[in-house]
């Protein structure tokens, strides 16, 4: 890694994409998705707000929902150039923000979901049908929990020792690190890629297991294992 790249101007625009088909109030008002331009190397790019609707002026986008944006998208390019052998460009950036700007909550419970899933189907009861995986209310927790109600001894036999394990760093984390996704304030992806997010973690985990340094290791593996496998997508 090239550790003497000068930094250069990331220019970040928002604008109502208005050549796109708009969607119509019952009123006939017209509506636009947000978009936004990034600009560097005198190069353009734009692409679709990741968490934003449709608006009928600009006025109406909430601020810190384009400041948590820019804020991704800036990660993602300075990590991009810091990683590139020669000059970095815009190629691919549509596809990398859709993976980097992935809530590490959302990534860990995919991640978890998936083994869980799959540990249920191994069961071959006829109620693994009951279970609907894809609502967004069927956490890891309360699919964890209805596992243990349907299926006799779930846990002690049908659940590998690393899924338990996961699944109680899992708890832990979510204990440790609430945080409302609508608050805009969640780590993502690039957070972690870049490491600020796992010096922040490891620094709160190391605070209230300071006794128990391998709660610290588990958590922070798990979460690793999630990011590593959202990342594979950037590789389809």
């Amino acid at each position: 890694m090239d550790t003497l790249k000068k930094a250069k101007k990331i220019t970040i625009k928002f604008f109502l994409n208005q050549v796109l088909e708009p969607a119509t109030n019952q009123k006939g008002k017209k509506s636009y998705p947000l978009y936004i331009q990034v600009t560097y190397t005198r190069k353009n790019m734009q692409l679709r707000s990741r968490y934003s609707d449709y608006y009928y002026s600009l006025d109406e986008v909430k601020p810190y929902i384009m400041e948590f944006e820019e804020r991704i998208l800036r990660k993602i390019i300075t990590h991009e150039t810091d990683q590139a052998k020669g000059e970095y460009d815009l190629k691919g950036l549509r596809r990398k923000y859709d993976i980097y700007s992935f809530s590490i909550h959302e990534a860990v419970e995919v991640y978890l979901k998936a083994r869980l899933h799959l540990a249920i189907l191994k069961t071959k009861d006829e109620l693994t049908t009951v279970l609907n995986f894809s609502t967004p209310q069927a956490t890891v927790a309360r699919l964890h929990e209805a596992a243990r109600r349907l299926f006799k001894g779930f846990d002690r036999h049908l659940v590998g020792a690393g899924l338990i394990s996961e699944l109680t760093s899992h708890e832990q984390f979510l204990r440790l690190d609430k945080q409302p996704f609508l608050s805009y304030t969640f780590p993502t992806i690039i957070d972690w890629v870049d490491g600020s997010y796992q010096d922040e973690v490891a620094t709160k985990l190391n605070a209230v297991y300071k006794n128990h340094p391998e709660t610290t290791k588990q958590v922070l593996s798990l979460i690793g294992q999630a990011v590593a496998e959202k990342l594979k997508e950037l590789e389809e």
